[in-house]
């Protein structure tokens, strides 16, 4: 059965539906797509280039494979310097000797007890401590932790996670990075953040890893992770235990956030280290053109493991799905879509994203610092772990941030018939996520997650490159459809929040 588009969709869907017929045969002719597909995803994913760590020479190298790929396919440099984006970040910390935590005369054990993360800044702090909730400050939800207390000069205690964690009905997504409940701590003033694992919540005790989210800078103040019995320890005399304090902000939907009875003096000694990598940008310029289409897929890994990794073996970790499927994919389009340039109204800018694996450092970089207006920007796709088609569906994410996405994918997808599963969020732990919270529609699309995820074993002999093959088919089209129209892509929030 044939949809009738609204007037709004009318522009899109036209070109949607054009390119669906002409650009499927197109596809089905060249042979060769899945050969390139396939010695693309070889070389990245070979032994050679050890992983592709953002800030090692193997990551080094792959970038400069991708800008000359880029330049073969005839795009433009779109850098800082050629094709380069070059931004220096935290790879990593190292922990000194001179980490403390005491309350209420015991002295707690570094490593056992509690544990500064990377992210912390290096430092001591001392004052009352007050518990913050899940330390959430979200307006547009009417909810927040910090409502009524005055946390300045004091050591702020909140939970991890969100209320009703776990139980897939939480709308706290959003705020559950541990980087963003410790800014908001320190924009509230607080002079230390301790960060536990509340009883309520269904997971293990374990301290946070050390090494999670190093990134681009501290977080303001000294962030250290504490395990739940002296969290506990730390409500005596308060009136109230952690357990019931959690167990009424999960049932009631709002904050109890209280003054407890106890203070801490606590000390991180936390020593960051820092690298170099770059973000690859080629431009698909189009004269005259005012608006370009983004399309992105980040080609740095895991290296030989270590944070991050789901294995202890410190073998290679090839990456060939995470994400030289996406990288490769990312390559070709470029080649099929150059030839156009004279039909198309928009330009597309091909970016490959480096640092992912630290955080989304890559595509974060590029928001803040763009190397064109920004604002110029009408929507962003994202290919990461495209690898694995097989019998599975494809997810496209992020169909909910703008009216039009959803049925401008499943007519671009009537001739190629891939099986779809389509999901709203635009939020997510990849590098589409960037430019979500900047206010762009954006399509994210993924194969899935499999038992070689951020391991050595993720090989390209794995790869299903004909799934590649037919995913790159669809997203051909969607960006041609895009780039010929004029059409306005609207952006809204699936969650109806304006950042």
């Amino acid at each position: 059965m044939t949809r009738r588009p609204s007037r709004v969709l009318a522009p899109l869907w036209a070109a949607a539906s054009v390119l669906a017929t002409l650009d499927a045969g197109a596809a089905e002719r060249d042979e060769g797509r899945t050969s390139r597909l396939l010695a693309g995803i070889t070389t990245l994913s070979a032994d050679a280039w050890q992983g592709r760590r953002a800030g090692t020479a193997g990551a080094d190298r792959a970038a400069d494979w991708i800008a000359a790929q880029f330049q073969a396919a005839g795009l433009e440099p779109g850098g800082d310097a050629g094709y380069d984006q070059r931004f220096v970040f935290i790879d990593g910390a190292k922990l000194g000797e001179a980490n403390r935590l005491t309350a209420a005369g015991r002295r707690y054990r570094v490593t056992k007890d509690f544990q500064p993360l990377a992210l912390s800044t290096r430092g001591e702090a001392a004052g009352p401590i007050v518990f913050a909730g899940y330390g959430i400050v979200a307006p547009d939800l009417s909810y927040d932790d910090y409502a009524g207390l005055d946390v300045r000069g004091k050591v702020v205690l909140v939970l991890r996670h969100g209320p009703r964690w776990g139980t897939g009905d939480s709308p706290w997504e959003r705020f559950l990075g541990l980087r963003r409940k410790a800014l908001t701590a320190h924009r509230q003033g607080a002079a230390a953040l301790l960060i536990t694992t509340g009883p309520e919540t269904p997971t293990g005790d374990e301290l946070v890893p050390f090494s999670i989210d190093a990134a681009l800078g501290d977080a303001g103040l000294p962030v250290l992770s504490i395990k739940r019995d002296v969290a506990k320890h730390l409500f005596y005399g308060s009136g109230r235990s952690l357990s019931a304090a959690q167990q009424r902000i999960d049932e009631t939907g709002k904050p109890a956030s209280m003054r407890l009875a106890m203070s801490a003096s606590l000390e991180a000694d936390v020593h960051p280290t820092r690298a170099v990598t770059q973000n690859v940008i080629g431009v698909m310029r189009v004269p005259g053109a005012e608006e370009s289409l983004v399309i992105g897929a980040h080609y740095d890994h895991l290296g030989r493991g270590g944070p991050g990794s789901m294995s202890e073996d410190d073998s290679v970790h090839h990456g060939a799905d995470d994400n030289a499927s996406g990288t490769a994919a990312l390559i070709e389009l470029a080649r099929s879509l150059a030839p156009r340039t004279r039909s198309l109204k928009r330009n597309i800018v091909f970016i490959a994203f480096g640092a992912e694996e630290f955080g989304l450092l890559g595509s974060a970089h590029f928001v803040k610092h763009p190397t064109f207006p920004l604002d110029t920007a009408v929507a962003m796709a994202n290919l990461d772990m495209i690898g694995r088609l097989g019998p599975n569906a494809l997810g496209v994410f992020g169909v909910g941030t703008s009216p039009v996405w959803r049925d401008f994918v499943e007519t671009a997808n009537e001739n190629l018939g891939l099986p779809l599963t389509l999901h709203d969020t635009g939020y997510g732990p990849s590098d589409h996520a960037s430019f979500f919270a900047a206010g762009k529609p954006v399509l994210f699309f993924f194969t899935g997650l499999h038992s070689d995820y951020h391991r050595p074993t993720d090989t390209a002999d794995k790869i299903d490159v004909v799934g590649v093959g037919r995913i790159v088919s669809l997203a051909e089209q969607l960006l041609a459809a895009l780039a010929t129209s004029e059409a306005p892509i609207p952006f809204v929030d699936p969650a109806g929040v304006t950042w």
